[in-house]
């Protein structure tokens, strides 16, 4: 293949940072070069132009040439269907299975119903469980779904040793989402103990205490609270296990840490390698030996939408390639159609497709930290880093994590940011693609499963179980029980309940669920009225003089699943009057230039009031207009930055839709 030379004019190759800052202060006529930062999430900016930084060495992420395990959820209630998807999973290339019960705060829909060992037994046929990991999503009942996994095992000819298990037990996401916890933590930290002594006696591999910062992602959390939250939990998981007799050698392989993942490339990246470094600063603060973390990643539900989910492949690709490159030990790419249901055999498989392309074509496991000497990338991280550190501290100060989750601190903090983060959405600062922006009204609805679980619940059998104890007896009990015929039902009757605790719980929410709403009261309001809600598109003037604006307000209004009327040259202010009329449209939205406005809008607006619309807005912003144009009946106008949400919600009012069930979301 012939080589060609680009033949780059010289004065730009001999360009400097200097040369660049005086023109970017000779461009910014007397502004300071602070004006041309961005403000990004938890307080930090991003900068116009980093310098590349030569002397940084890679961070020690996952290890050097060896790719990510592609994690595939099992969540399927009916234990056949589960069993075929998860054989098809592995035979696909998965290499690493996440258990999800329907106790879990991360159930998305259905879940297993997986009881007994007879249960696992049928979700293991034909599986090879030695040669796969598993993770474990099963709210209180962790512990004693890993005894029903490994009793299974044993059954198979499979010793505990044999097997690999992530992320066992994370109490303190339970508490999040739920905002109670079914006993003391005292308690709850006595049981983690005697996972651990299970654990040891039994040989297992993997880690067992999952610090999980996707409880407070997806309840809307920014980067900052997320790394500074995991780091409160690693640390109150070490010591709740040191006080457990653990030694300092063990007590680092015995956590793990869950990201989430979401489609701002860099900013995805740049969280997964500040964790590397917050941990490294942990271990060196505590006085522990230095022992990689084991980080697990997955794509951010918050990100994903039901209005357009195709557009949730791109999402999910762009999130596992930051993973990957972030240096990830696992990944999970929840389907593109997960927020609608029970995703398909086509789902599940675009899913595993996504990351193997980019593992065995893209060959992006191949190089350790390739982001890093990146002026961006390095310089962020370190930024994030120090502000999640300061975040942490913190938290810390309020009596840790579980101080700051009873005191409301959590709360407030991840509430502010969500708040944050939503106006960004709701003034379309934050565009997501196929919902607030460029919606498809004639979108056709894509296939899920349908599965019921069981309704029909059991009739708990109660049993006498040890206290829980550093060496395990607890779960050497649950494990006896298990294979007597007990069910995790059983298990979970049987514990001791002293005491609870209760916080102010954080909800998962989608940045997407407000627009979707009243997408989903346009199609109530036209399954009711016969047609859907209307914007009547009040074009003036030329089409050159319209057009930009006509384009911008038929996608404005179509996020809330208006149909637009109108929109076209018409012949004279008569026919746009009778072109109105005929619409059967309450709400119009005039669209021109500033200049046509200034010569026809006063004209147009009385016509339109006497006419009968009930709201009239204009596209664009001719504040010079405005106080005229306003005593004349003009109602509103839309822009690019305006409160796309408030303006919709108000429509939706004028053609007789109460919203005041949405209020709180909008």
């Amino acid at each position: 293949m012939d080589m060609q030379n680009i033949d780059f004019p010289s004065d730009f190759l001999e360009a400097t940072h200097s040369d660049w800052e005086a023109s970017a202060l000779r461009a910014l006529k007397g502004a300071a070069l602070d004006a041309l930062n961005t403000p990004i999430a938890g307080g930090l900016e991003n900068k116009p132009l980093y310098q590349g930084r030569t002397d940084s060495a890679p961070l020690q992420l996952r290890e050097c040439s060896h790719p990510w395990k592609i994690v595939q959820r099992s969540d399927h209630p009916i234990i056949s269907e589960a069993n075929a998807q998860m054989l098809e999973d592995l035979e696909g290339g998965a290499d690493s299975i996440e258990l999800v019960l329907p106790a879990s705060p991360r159930v998305l829909s259905g879940g297993l119903s997986v009881q007994r060992i007879d249960d696992m037994l049928n979700l293991l046929e034909g599986v090879k469980p030695d040669l796969i990991d598993f993770r474990l999503e099963c709210g209180y009942e962790g512990s004693a779904t890993l005894a029903l996994l490994i009793e299974a095992c044993k059954r198979l000819d499979i010793e505990p040793n044999q097997l690999t298990v992530h992320g066992v037990s994370d109490p303190l996401s339970v508490f999040v989402n739920s905002g109670r916890v079914r006993n003391s933590f005292e308690r709850l930290e006595l049981r983690a103990q005697d996972l651990a002594g299970y654990a040891r006696n039994n040989g297992l591999q993997g880690s067992l205490l999952r610090s999980d910062g996707r409880c407070y992602h997806d309840a809307g959390a920014n980067s900052v609270q997320e790394l500074g939250l995991i780091l409160s939990s690693l640390l109150y998981y070490m010591r709740t296990l040191e006080k457990g007799g653990v030694s300092a050698e063990d007590l680092p392989r015995h956590v793990s840490a869950c990201l989430s993942a979401s489609a701002d490339q860099f900013g995805t990246i740049i969280k997964a390698r500040a964790m590397r470094q917050l941990w490294s600063r942990l271990l060196n603060a505590a006085q522990l030996p230095s022992q990689p973390l084991h980080l697990h990643m997955e794509t951010s539900w918050r990100m994903m939408t039901k209005r357009d989910p195709w557009v949730n492949m791109l999402r999910t690709t762009v999130a596992a390639f930051a993973a990957g490159i972030g240096g990830a030990d696992s990944v999970s790419v929840l389907p593109f159609t997960s927020p609608l249901g029970l995703p398909n055999a086509f789902a599940r498989r675009i899913a595993r497709n996504t990351q193997l392309i980019l593992i065995e074509e893209s060959n992006l496991a191949q190089v350790s930290d390739p982001a890093a000497g990146s002026g961006l990338v390095e310089e962020r991280t370190e930024d994030l880093a120090n502000a999640a550190w300061l975040y942490f501290q913190k938290i810390e100060k309020e009596g840790g994590v579980l101080g700051a989750l009873a005191s409301g601190v959590i709360y407030s903090d991840v509430t502010t940011a969500r708040h944050e983060e939503d106006k960004l959405v709701a003034t379309g600062r934050h565009p997501l693609t196929g919902t607030s922006a460029f919606p498809n009204l004639g979108e056709l609805d894509v296939d899920v499963l349908k599965a019921d679980a069981d309704q029909i619940g059991e009739i708990a059998t109660r049993m006498d179980l040890p206290e829980p104890s550093a060496d395990g007896q607890l779960i050497e009990a649950v494990a006896k029980a298990l294979t007597e015929g007990a069910g995790l039902v059983d298990i979970q009757a049987s514990r001791k309940q002293l005491g609870d605790n209760d916080c102010q719980a954080l909800k998962l929410s989608r940045l997407a669920a407000p627009f979707e709403s009243l997408r989903d009261k346009a199609e109530a309001f036209q399954e009711a009225q016969g047609n859907p809600p209307k914007v009547f598109l009040a074009t003036l003037g030329p089409v050159a003089q319209h057009t930009a604006r006509a384009a911008f307000a038929s996608n404005f209004y179509a996020t809330g699943g208006f149909v637009s009327g109108g929109g076209k040259q018409f012949d004279s202010l008569d026919d746009m009057i009778s072109c109105f009329r005929i619409s059967d449209a309450k709400v119009v939205c005039l669209c021109s230039s500033d200049k046509v406005y200034e010569e026809q809008a006063v004209t147009v607006l009385k016509q339109l009031k006497a006419a009968g619309a009930k709201r009239i807005t204009l596209a664009g912003r001719p504040k010079d207009l405005l106080p005229e144009l306003t005593e004349n009946g003009l109602d509103g106008t839309i822009y690019q930055g305006c409160d796309m949400l408030a303006e919709l919600k108000t429509c939706f009012e004028v053609v007789g839709v109460s919203l005041a069930d949405e209020v709180e979301a909008i």
